[in-house]
């Protein structure tokens, strides 16, 4: 198992969800985004972070979050 199993760069988790980089970059820095580690100076997303992220924030129809 490589690391591209299971680690996003900033740009791909930003793909992955159909924004810019400069978007996820700046909800990192507002501790917004998922989980996420530093190899090096490097943010990767682990893809379970981002599963949990994306269930977190999930709303259901009523603007109401889900649970």
């Amino acid at each position: 198992m490589t690391s591209e199993d299971f680690l996003f760069t900033e740009a791909e988790f930003a793909d992955f969800v159909g924004k810019s980089v400069s978007w996820a970059r700046l909800l990192r820095r507002q501790q917004r985004a998922p989980g996420h580690i530093k190899v090096g100076r490097t943010p990767m997303y682990p893809r379970e972070a981002i599963a949990e992220w994306m269930h977190a924030n999930t709303v259901r129809s009523g603007g109401k979050p889900s649970a």
